[in-house]
């Protein structure tokens, strides 16, 4: 290549990008190309549940049980995401109690979101194990299962958000003989993650963005 055309070629890779990008009427590129989930330094989030205000934050990269990650404050609660192009992982500990001890029964990170994110598109794990504990066995089967179920427009106190996904998730998980399956929905809005989300076991819990802040952008 001669690279005194260089000036030339860039250019005309940005004119094709405006071009399929203005022709894109579905939003398909538009979806496809952001950051529905950003876990940027600095980046933070108010939910509203009913009742009191919580915070989410994105504290930094870090590093558990040998694995990099990102540390997520939601309210007191450390939470740790492993994120890529085709995957956000969120990291997953199961425990026993036995003679006044915890056992752990699974550490691992787990599938949240598949991405790209496309309607109707679908995914699942599933961990299985067998553990001796003082001499009780115990037989865990951990199953969580995603689903994109809609694209659609809505508000919350934050404001107007357009091309929001709504995802599906169902966590079952069972031990022995004992199931609890428990069901949690999330509204990803573009650039700037969960505006909403829904908790569905004994209660229904439900926590609604107030505010956005991070290093590029603020709501309101």
């Amino acid at each position: 290549m001669n690279f005194k055309q260089l000036p030339i070629f860039i250019p005309a890779l940005l004119v094709l990008n405006l071009v399929f990008l203005s022709c894109d009427d579905t939003g398909v590129l538009y979806r496809a190309t952001g950051d529905y989930f950003p876990l940027k330094k600095g980046t933070n989030w108010q939910y509203f549940d009913g009742n009191d205000t919580i915070v989410a934050a994105v504290v930094d990269d870090t590093i558990i049980y040998g694995y990099r990650c990102i540390l997520v404050y939601r309210g007191a609660q450390a939470e740790f995401w492993q994120k890529d192009k085709a995957e956000i992982r969120k990291l997953v500990e199961k425990k026993v109690n036995r003679a006044g001890y915890d056992f752990l029964l699974e550490t691992q990170f787990r599938l949240y979101f598949s991405l790209p994110l496309i309607m109707n598109n679908s995914w699942h794990e599933v961990y299985s194990d067998t553990l001796d504990i003082y001499g009780d066995t115990i037989t865990i089967k951990h199953i969580i299962r995603g689903k994109v179920v809609s694209i659609e427009d809505i508000v919350v106190p934050a404001g107007r958000f357009t091309d929001v996904y709504q995802i599906a998730l169902v966590d079952s998980l069972q031990l022995n003989d004992s199931l609890a399956i428990q069901s949690i929905q999330y509204w990803l809005a573009h650039e700037v993650g969960i505006i909403k989300q829904r908790l569905i076991a004994t209660d229904t819990l439900e926590q609604v963005l107030i505010q956005f802040v991070s290093p590029d952008l603020t709501i309101p």
